[in-house]
Formats: C-alpha cells, sequence, structure tokens
C-alpha cells in the first residue's frame, strides 16, 4: 500500500464520490489511477505523484541540439516517476525540450531521458517533465525509484 498515494480529485463525479468515502488513487510506479474507498480523508492530496528528495548530478542539453553540444551539469534535488527538480546556474527557460541524463548506480550506464518539457522555472530551480524515455530506461527508473520509495514512505 505504500506505493499508492490519493490523488487530486477530477471531475463532478469524484466530487460527489467524496461523501461516500471514495476517492482517487494513484500508483507511484505504474502510473495507474483508480477509485477506490478512502480510510484516511485527505481535503489536499497534493501532487499526483510523490516526489523523492535525491542528490544526484545530472547532465542536460537541448533536445534537438547536435551529440556533440557541451552538456550543462545540475543537480536533482527531488525526483518522482514522471518528472524532477533540477538546480543549475545556467538559466533555462520555460517550455523549453531537454535531454537528461542521470547517474543512479556506480556499476551501471546512466539513465537516459530523451525529452523533458521544462514546466516550471523558480530562480536557479527547473521542474521538469519526463516526455520521452526509452523502455529500457523506465524499466531501471521504476527500479531504481521502487527502492527510493520504499525508504522513503516507511
Amino acid at each position: 500500500m505504500w506505493l499508492v498515494k490519493q490523488a487530486p480529485r477530477q471531475g463532478l463525479l469524484e466530487g460527489l464520490l467524496r461523501f461516500l468515502a471514495i476517492g482517487p488513487l494513484r500508483c507511484q510506479l505504474c502510473t495507474h489511477r483508480f477509485l477506490s474507498l478512502l480510510w484516511r480523508f485527505s481535503h489536499k492530496p497534493g501532487r499526483d505523484y510523490e516526489r523523492i528528495p535525491v542528490r544526484c548530478e545530472v547532465y542536460f542539453r537541448p533536445a534537438f541540439a547536435n551529440d556533440d553540444t557541451q552538456p550543462i551539469q545540475g543537480t536533482i534535488s527531488a525526483l518522482s516517476i514522471r518528472g524532477c527538480t533540477i538546480t543549475t546556474r545556467v538559466p533555462v527557460p520555460k517550455g523549453y525540450c531537454l535531454c537528461l541524463q542521470f547517474e543512479v548506480a556506480d556499476q551501471e550506464p546512466p539513465i537516459q531521458i530523451d525529452a523533458a518539457v521544462v514546466r516550471t522555472v523558480n530562480g536557479t530551480r527547473i521542474g521538469v517533465l519526463f516526455s520521452r524515455i526509452s523502455p529500457e530506461d523506465e524499466a531501471r527508473l521504476r527500479q531504481h525509484m521502487t527502492m527510493l520509495l520504499e525508504h522513503h514512505l516507511r
């Protein structure tokens, strides 16, 4: 049950189901959203996906740039299955599409995010949404998130 988090309500039906203590939940790894009986009532469930505090180096460049374009270094400070928060000194505009690489283990190749869209910019922090990732890298990211969520949510 630690992989499931209450999601924000959407639409009139889910609003009415509140009176029956039924609400939306979302799996933090497979992203499946479903309705269920709620044992804990929350007026503000927050984000759909739990962001886990982490500190790992990330290298990124514009998604449509040449492979010889010098990557920019940053630090991932929060990670979820659908996106992350990156701290960087280089200004990145909102709406920009990036290609990311970050390591989760010493002996493994970095996880490659083929396309990530900058959704928020707050000073030196940018929030990105992963929009394209290979199935292999997605499986590795899910495995890493399972480990992080297990340690963070318990």
